[in-house]
């Protein structure tokens, strides 16, 4: 089963860094229309917002499920193992309850979005906001579920190495 869960966050981690390549040629496309043809695409400010907030959430996921996020461990590598594992969990505790709190705070937000047709940018070019909103939801649900899943590891007692790339079984 964490077999299937890595590989589907790892899709996702590979859909942000598509999403990434696109944005650059987006962007590469804007400059050389505006440079040689005085023909800049419309909608690149607001597909660049968009896209990067996703960008950001896609990848989330994966960075946590590997514990790559960045960390300051001066002191809880000096602690003994099983506290180390207790404050791992607390640590992922609050990183849930973020992610799940983001969610719960944001549901209303997207319901309305989809209802009221909002949408980003100007006339020109427009940007319906609800995807973005829903996407972002579900994307902080799957990342509270996965620290939450580290929590169980670190109640367990499963989070006691000092080194990061080591993914408890």
């Amino acid at each position: 089963m964490k077999q299937l869960i890595d590989r589907g966050l790892l899709g996702l981690h590979v859909a942000g860094a598509v999403l990434l390549i696109a944005l650059a040629l987006l962007i590469v496309y804007d400059v050389a229309g505006r440079l040689f043809f005085n023909r800049p695409f419309a909608g690149t400010a607001e597909v660049a917002g968009v896209g990067l907030v996703l960008l950001t959430y896609l990848q989330t996921p994966f960075v946590i499920r590997h514990r790559k996020l960045l960390r300051v461990t001066f002191f809880i590598d000096r602690v003994p193992a099983a506290l180390r594992s207790q404050l791992n969990a607390l640590a992922y505790l609050f990183g849930g309850a973020f992610f799940i709190g983001m969610t719960l705070v944001s549901w209303q937000p997207a319901v309305a979005s989809w209802v009221a047709g909002e949408f980003y940018g100007n006339d020109a070019f427009r940007v319906p906001s609800w995807p973005l909103r829903f996407g972002t939801l579900i994307l902080w649900i799957i990342s509270g579920l996965v620290c939450l899943g580290f929590v169980v590891d670190g109640v367990r007692g499963k989070l006691t190495r000092k080194e990061d790339d080591i993914i408890p079984e």
